[in-house]
């Protein structure tokens, strides 16, 4: 991957990156560190009840089921709020690139494509940590639809 040979020092990142982006960072780790700990508990929650396979059939488990899928609904929405606000940093984050090579133009030392290594950094890891989050999101959902698809299955055949 040609991104990945690229010679960044983090601190050097953060310290070229607005105000903004900062804080879109912290608060994509909070975010992603609500994901995570929330389809953690979900998928150990759903491991649970898939082990009591007899009581299946049970009122409190099929208002687990419901509890989960939406909580990972939610989860799924906030995913997609944080994606928008990506756009909405990554664009205010070129337009400053931009900005700096225009304002830079007249010196004699005017910037080049340079200037874009943060917004790509930026972009960079933020895409991954959405792929991770989607990955990991989309396994426990999966479990979860199975789970209830189980339970409809066996109260079908009753």
């Amino acid at each position: 991957m040609f991104i990945l040979k690229g010679h960044w020092d983090l601190r050097m990142l953060w310290a070229v990156l607005t105000v903004t982006a900062k804080f879109y960072i912290c608060c994509l780790s909070a975010a992603t560190g609500y994901s995570l700990v929330f389809l953690v508990r979900t998928a150990y929650r759903s491991h649970g009840l898939s082990k009591h396979g007899a009581a299946s059939d049970s009122p409190q488990t099929k208002r687990e089921i419901i509890k989960m899928a939406k909580g990972i609904e939610n989860v799924r929405q906030l995913h997609t709020l944080f994606f928008f606000l990506f756009g909405v940093f990554c664009t205010n984050e070129i337009y400053a690139a931009v900005r700096a090579i225009q304002d830079s133009r007249m010196s004699l030392s005017a910037l080049g494509f340079e200037v874009f290594g943060p917004v790509i950094a930026f972009a960079f890891c933020t895409f991954v940590t959405f792929a991770c989050l989607h990955s990991f999101q989309w396994i426990v959902a999966a479990r979860v639809q199975s789970m209830s698809v189980a339970n409809l299955y066996s109260l079908e055949n009753q």
